[in-house]
């Protein structure tokens, strides 16, 4: 009886770790792409010809804040700083002079990896169409890695840190006034 019971237990456990073994590799399969995934995926095209990447890290940020803070006079301007503070890392991909080819392969392949980020908004402004995607943490309360894709523009920007959503909801309420 208790060699029934032990074999029983071992189904169990074995179920179950399978059951959650299956569980992650679904997860990890599905999970959304973020920023450095992109910026990674998309680095082969940093040599060439007519695409740019600009990339400014924590410490050059730090700098560029401290003296923008100096300069800042209205509240749009304070409210864009405020927005900032949570960001490590700056990274804007131009393609914009390149080869037509370039930038219908990079439009394409930016679309695709993008369609397994998770999209906060998108919105036509003039001719443009803007999309924006982050990864929402702590029930909403801020964005992280921030990404705007603006196709036609032939342009990405990418804000690795994170974004509290009040700050943005500041500003809205200041650029509305």
């Amino acid at each position: 009886m208790y060699y029934l019971k032990s074999n029983y237990m071992k189904k169990i456990i074995f179920v179950t770790l399978g059951l959650l073994l299956s569980a992650f590799v679904s997860i990890a399969a599905h999970r959304n792409v973020g920023a450095k995934d992109i910026i990674s995926s998309i680095s082969e095209y940093k040599d060439v010809p007519g695409v740019e990447v600009i990339s400014i890290g924590k410490l050059g940020l730090g700098l560029a804040k401290g003296v923008a803070n100096l300069s800042a006079e209205s509240e749009e301007e304070k409210a864009i700083l405020a927005i900032l503070n949570g960001v490590n890392k700056l990274v804007v991909i131009s393609y914009e002079d390149a080869a037509l080819a370039t930038q219908n392969e990079l439009n394409s392949k930016l679309s695709k990896l993008l369609d397994n980020a998770e999209k906060i908004l998108e919105f036509k402004d003039e001719e443009d169409t803007i999309n924006i995607y982050g990864t929402s943490v702590n029930g909403g309360e801020s964005i992280d890695d921030l990404m705007i894709f603006i196709p036609e523009d032939y342009t990405l920007i990418c804000a690795l840190g994170s974004i509290k959503t009040e700050r943005i909801a500041d500003l809205i309420k200041i650029a509305n006034e």
